[in-house]
């Protein structure tokens, strides 16, 4: 048997016909749509009377809304008609719940004839004495002909079935507690021509007849979504998750409602690829694995019999391309090659370029620096279309700065692809190149032109989503400037970048306060998303308690992965984090400086040789420290004169503050023996600490408070400022009284 015949079988068998089972609800839209056409008929056959404009505007929406959104229980139906979200006629809801009540006092007849009763009244043909108010080709009138279609299709047995459930979806709202809410004072000039619903006189609920109700999953299939339902739902839900992911369905909701479209449509690939993207992002890998498996092994076995090979070859390598995807994603990058490279293969038999590309863009990112630079080597050679190139910039801009490039040729780039984008109008690629300008000044030190970037980049009225691409630029930004606008951002964009920026600050805050417990929750919370990162706070954690052998530990395990890693897109500075806590570490609780002042060189290179301006200047505020510690403060003097500006004009309150309790230090250690000029120079030191405190209070380092209390204190003493110290003193008595803090040497020794 040839491979399409066996498709073709395989897919007579498994795939079900595309037939919208009629359900309660769908009953209760076309009733709901019959009393509105009967009564404009009505008030079109007398004289000078219309309905509303805002009536007419509101019925529309509303009963588009009804067609488009899953059937919903009869209660959530009345909710949706009397809250006031729409303007709707009184007479029109009391017709609609007469119309209601008639089907589930008189029986089947009631209903049927409430289906066909409104084609034959409302589709009629235009004439002078009878207008035509639904037209056959429109969306209510394609409704409706398709809701007739499939009730004539309906056996007797499944007709009755059908009226038992309307039964039990009437029952289970509340019957007539909407036509009580409906309040005559309501009532317009518009309202004297509404229509009975019917000309018989139904019977009241308490004389309703008997019936033996079944459940009626046994006997007519429930049916929920229909597949245009479940269309729509999937477009408007993909189109969220890539616009705006704040707008779309929470997580666990859409997980639920794709859960219930399988059970209802099992066939439907285009819901598994949803599920996919949800999966992807909550980080789930086994869901997002089996979500993408299913989307495809449903895409080729609905394939039509006609080029069946060449699109089975196109969604197999699309296939292998969103599994290179995933695994990027998740940072299996050996399983991310391996689906680039089937990929790019199957691409290149069938002569797609584009999705070559795209492989290649993949492939970029999953790979190491040997595979990054030799596939984005060839990208500029070979003319591509606009997208490629613009994406290829941005790869190749990124890969030249994290390969120690110059930052003008790395902005070149990156002007070059955003040429490209404006050239072609092409949104979602001009947000990311927004974004990785912010990421490079960030990675620079350069964080005020990263948030001027960053700001441009949320103020963006683009139709793509910038919280993802925002996220990542901006967390480097506001870590070294306001703590509150990491809080923000988490509180105002909520996805797992900011949340894991988030959990980053609060523990940073908490080690500056000494709150230790709040400090190891915030670590765990971060561990989760970046383990790196939440080890190098876990050694900062360890080295503040005095614990010098955990902390080198932790330390030297960042050191050795730094070592295994070739150019991936946080190394850089995660090393120079762990070699600049280490020298820390070594200074506080070592006596031999020389293997110190090494380690703190051997980082001041690796920072300027990448271009990091701001460790580079961290780096020598350190080497300042440890040679003030040494004894040579006029070298140290030097040196923290140097750094500070760069400090000052970049850097977060934090390092500010500590930054010019150093230089202060230096400069009380460099001021004359004695004499009027000695005075000078402490009491403009006791004037700076001023800021040193302002700052320090800012950012809640309650430990490095109070040892900038103790210090001016001292040096308001020197001076004979009795006043200003018992001032000082008595802060720090009350600080200490709050929160008591152990004094050691390792407060003033480091930085």
């Amino acid at each position: 048997m040839e491979p399409s015949e066996n498709l073709d079988f395989v897919k007579l068998i498994n795939i079900r016909a595309n037939i919208d089972n009629i359900t309660p609800h769908k009953i209760a839209v076309v009733a709901f749509i019959r009393e509105y056409g009967l009564l404009k008929i009505e008030a079109k056959r007398m004289v000078d009377c219309a309905v509303a404009p805002k009536y007419r505007k509101d019925f529309c929406m509303l009963a588009l809304k009804l067609i488009q959104c899953p059937d919903m229980e009869f209660k959530e139906l009345e909710s949706l008609l009397t809250d006031g979200r729409y303007n709707l006629l009184s007479v029109h809801l009391q017709n609609f719940c007469v119309r209601l009540q008639n089907i589930y006092v008189n029986g089947i007849s009631a209903l049927v004839d409430c289906v066909t009763s409104t084609v034959d009244k409302l589709m009629i043909e235009q004439n002078e004495t009878n207008p035509c108010i639904i037209t056959r080709y429109s969306v209510l009138g394609l409704y409706l002909r398709r809701i007739l279609l499939n009730l004539e299709k309906l056996t007797f047995v499944q007709t009755v079935a059908l009226y038992k459930t309307f039964c039990l979806y009437y029952q289970k709202g509340r019957p007539g507690l909407m036509m009580r809410s409906l309040s005559k004072e309501k009532l317009n000039n518009m309202e004297g021509v509404g229509i009975s619903a019917t000309n018989e006189d139904p019977r009241p609920l308490e004389l309703s007849i008997k019936m033996n109700i079944v459940d009626r999953n046994n006997l007519l299939e429930e049916g929920q979504w229909s597949r245009k339902q479940a269309e729509l739902f999937t477009a408007q839900q993909a189109n969220l998750l890539q616009i705006n992911e704040k707008k779309a369905l929470p997580p666990p909701q859409l997980q639920k409602m794709i859960m219930q479209i399988i059970n209802d449509l099992p066939d439907y690939s285009d819901i598994h690829f949803l599920s996919f993207l949800n999966c992807l992002r909550m980080k789930e890998f086994c869901g997002a694995q089996d979500s993408l498996y299913n989307c495809f092994d449903r895409t080729v076995f609905s394939l039509p019999g006609n080029n069946i090979c060449t699109d089975r070859n196109k969604h197999f390598r699309y296939a292998a391309l969103n599994r290179a995807a995933m695994h990027t994603h998740f940072g299996h990058k050996e399983l991310a090659m391996e689906s680039v490279r089937e990929s790019v293969s199957r691409a290149q038999e069938a002569g797609d370029s584009a999705c070559v590309g795209a492989a290649g863009a993949w492939g970029a990112l999953a790979g190491g620096r040997a595979p990054r630079a030799a596939l984005l080597a060839h990208a500029p050679r070979s003319p591509r279309a606009p997208r490629l190139l613009a994406s290829a910039a941005q790869l190749l801009a990124q890969h030249a700065a994290l390969n120690a490039a110059k930052p003008a040729d790395v902005f070149q780039i990156i002007t070059r692809g955003d040429t490209i984008n404006y050239l072609h109008s092409m949104t979602d690629l001009t947000v990311a190149g927004l974004a990785n300008t912010a990421a490079l000044w960030a990675l620079y030190g350069f964080t005020e032109m990263a948030s001027v970037n960053c700001q441009l980049l949320l103020n963006l009225n683009a139709k793509c989503s910038v919280v993802s691409e925002a996220a990542g630029a901006l967390g480097v930004a506001a870590w070294r400037g306001a703590g509150g606008l990491c809080a923000a951002l988490a509180a105002h964009f909520p996805c797992p970048a900011t949340a894991a920026l988030a959990a980053r600050v609060c523990a940073h805050r908490a080690l500056l306060a000494g709150k230790w417990e709040e400090a190891d929750e915030g670590i765990r919370q971060l561990a989760s998303s970046d383990r790196w990162e939440s080890q190098l706070l876990k050694a900062e954690m360890y080295f503040l308690k005095g614990d010098a052998m955990e902390a080198l530990d932790s330390l030297q395990d960042v050191l050795d992965f730094c070592k295994t890693e070739d150019d991936s897109y946080h190394f850089i500075s995660l090393r120079l984090k762990a070699m600049v806590l280490m020298s820390q570490v070594q200074q506080c609780f070592s006596s031999v400086q020389s293997a110190n002042i090494m380690l703190l060189n051997e980082a001041l290179a690796l920072a300027k040789k990448y271009h990091l301006h701001y460790w580079a200047t961290t780096v020598e505020m350190h080497i300042a420290n440890v040679q003030l510690n040494m004894g040579c403060s006029k070298n140290a003097l030097v040196l923290a004169r140097k750094a500070l500006p760069f400090i000052m004009a970049h850097g977060s309150a934090y390092d500010l503050g500590r930054a010019m309790l150093l230089y202060t230090k230096c400069r009380i250690a460099s001021a004359p023996i004695s004499g009027e000029s000695r005075t000078n120079v402490l009491q403009s030191c006791c004037e700076a600490l001023e800021l040193v405190k302002k700052n320090f209070t800012k950012v809640g380092a309650h430990s490095r408070l109070v040892q900038t209390l103790y210090l001016q204190a001292h040096l308001y003493n020197d001076i004979g400022n009795q006043s200003a110290r018992n001032q000082c003193a008595w802060l720090y008595r009350q600080l200490d009284q709050q929160n008591p803090v152990e004094a050691t040497k390792m407060l003033l020794v480091m930085y």
